[in-house]
C-alpha cells in the first residue's frame, strides 16, 4: 500500500500506454512523442529570455528558503497530529474492543496513513537517511507478525523500537486491523490489541522525531530546514550550491509522480481491464493523498484547500521562466486530482482513472524535460 514509492518498474502496460496517447492531445492541446520509455514534447516550451542567471538564482534561493516552512514542516506537523488521534483511538480500542472503537481506529489509521502518503512528494533528506521511512512504511512480514503474537506472553510488553522494520509501521497496523476485511472486534486477541497500541505509540515517536529533525536538528547537526534554506552558503554540508537544493525539491516531486503515473495507476487499470476488479477504497484514498501532496509541493502549500494562498512552491520558480508552462502543469495536476476524486466515488470508473493517469504523465514529462533543467547548472 505505502511502500512502492521507492521502487522502480521498467515494464508498463501496452494497453495503458495506447490509451494515454489518445487522451493527452485532446485534453491539453499539444502533442507528445513516445521515445525511450517516456514522453517528450513535440515542440519544446521556450524559456523566457528574461529568465537570466540572476533572476534564476534569486528564484531558486526563494524556493529553498520558503519550501520547508511552507510545505514540509506543516505537513509533518499534520502527520504528528494525525498520529495523536491514532494513538488515542488504538488505546481506546484496547481498553474497550467494540465495533465502534474498531471503526474509530481504522478511520484514524487511514487519516494518518493518508497524511504520510501526502508527504511522499517531499520524501528527501532525513526521512530516508535517518531511517524514518523504513520504520513507518516497510512491507509487513505477516508470518513473523503471526509468530510474534502467537508466542508472546499475555503480560509481555512489546518493545517495538527493537524489532525489525517489517514488524513496525503502517503496514503492520493495517495487517492487524484487516483494513479491507471482515475482522470484528471480537476477533482480536489480547496480544493483538496490546501490539496495535504499541505500534501506534512507536509510529508517533518516529513522526515526532522526524519533525524535530527538520525544526531543531539532530546530534550536533542544524535543523534540516536550515540546511535547505541556506543551500549554497559556505559551510553547508548538505547542499553545496543553490541549484542542488532546488533540484532535490523538483526531483522529489518527479519521483513521486513517476510512481503514481507509471506504476500504481497502470497496475490498477490493467487489473480492471483483465478481471474487472475495482481497486479498494484504501488504495484509492492513499493514491489521492499522494497526488494532493504532489500538488501542494508544486504550488507551495501544505493545505488540501486549493484556494489557500500559495507560498514557497515550485510553481513560483516555473512561472518566472514560462507562465504557460506553469499553467499547463497546474492544469494537469487539477485534472488528475479530479479524476481520482471521481474514482473515489466510483472505483470501477476506468475513464476517470485513465484521465488521471494520462494527466500525471503530462505533468511528469513537463517537470522532467522542462523544469528540471531550469534548476540544474
Amino acid at each position: 500500500m505505502l511502500n512502492r514509492v521507492h521502487e522502480r518498474l521498467s515494464l508498463r502496460s501496452d494497453a495503458v500506454l495506447s490509451l494515454r496517447r489518445g487522451i493527452l492531445g485532446s485534453v491539453f492541446g499539444f502533442s507528445l512523442l513516445w521515445a525511450g520509455g517516456g514522453y517528450a514534447l513535440e515542440s519544446p516550451i521556450e524559456v523566457s529570455p528574461d529568465f537570466v542567471l540572476v533572476p534564476k538564482t534569486e528564484a531558486m534561493k526563494q524556493l529553498n528558503q520558503q519550501f520547508a516552512a511552507g510545505v514540509i514542516i506543516p505537513g509533518y506537523e499534520s502527520l504528528v497530529g494525525q498520529m495523536d488521534e491514532l494513538v488515542q483511538s488504538a488505546q481506546a480500542f484496547e481498553a474497550e474492543p467494540t465495533e465502534d472503537t474498531l471503526a474509530a481506529v481504522r478511520r484514524a489509521w487511514l487519516g494518518a496513513a493518508s497524511r504520510w502518503a501526502t508527504s511522499n512528494a517531499v520524501a528527501f533528506g532525513p526521512v530516508h537517511s535517518l531511517g524514518y521511512s523504513a520504520s513507518l512504511e516497510s512491507p509487513a512480514d505477516t508470518a513473523a507478525l503471526d509468530t510474534l503474537l502467537t508466542y508472546s506472553a499475555d503480560i509481555e510488553e512489546f518493545d517495538v523500537k527493537a524489532l525489525l522494520p517489517s514488524l513496525q509501521g503502517f503496514e503492520a497496523m493495517a495487517y492487524l486491523l484487516d483494513m479491507e476485511g471482515d475482522k470484528t472486534a471480537a476477533d482480536f486477541s489480547a496480544q493483538e490489541l496490546r501490539y496495535l497500541s504499541a505500534l501506534t505509540v512507536r509510529a508517533h515517536a518516529v513522526s515526532d522525531s522526524l519533525l524535530d529533525v527538520w525544526q531543531v536538528g539532530w546530534n550536533d547537526n542544524p535543523a534540516y530546514e536550515t540546511l535547505l534554506s541556506t543551500a549554497g552558503q559556505p559551510g553547508n554540508p548538505a547542499y553545496l550550491s543553490v541549484e542542488s537544493g532546488s533540484e532535490e525539491i523538483v526531483r522529489s516531486i518527479i519521483n513521486s509522480l513517476d510512481v503514481v503515473a507509471a506504476e500504481e495507476l497502470p497496475d490498477i487499470l490493467e487489473t480492471l481491464a483483465s478481471s474487472s476488479e475495482a481497486p479498494d477504497d484504501v488504495t484509492l484514498q492513499l493514491l489521492t493523498s499522494n497526488l494532493q501532496g504532489i500538488q501542494s509541493a508544486y504550488l507551495g502549500t501544505a493545505s488540501e484547500d486549493r484556494s489557500v494562498e500559495n507560498v514557497g512552491g515550485v510553481s513560483g520558480l516555473v512561472a518566472i521562466a514560462n507562465a504557460d508552462l506553469n499553467q499547463q502543469i497546474q492544469t494537469s495536476l487539477d485534472v488528475a486530482l479530479d479524476g481520482m476524486e471521481q474514482a473515489l466515488v466510483e472505483p470501477a470508473d476506468t475513464q476517470a482513472l485513465a484521465m488521471a493517469q494520462a494527466s500525471l504523465e503530462t505533468a511528469f514529462t513537463l517537470l522532467e524535460t522542462e523544469v528540471l533543467p531550469l534548476v540544474q547548472r
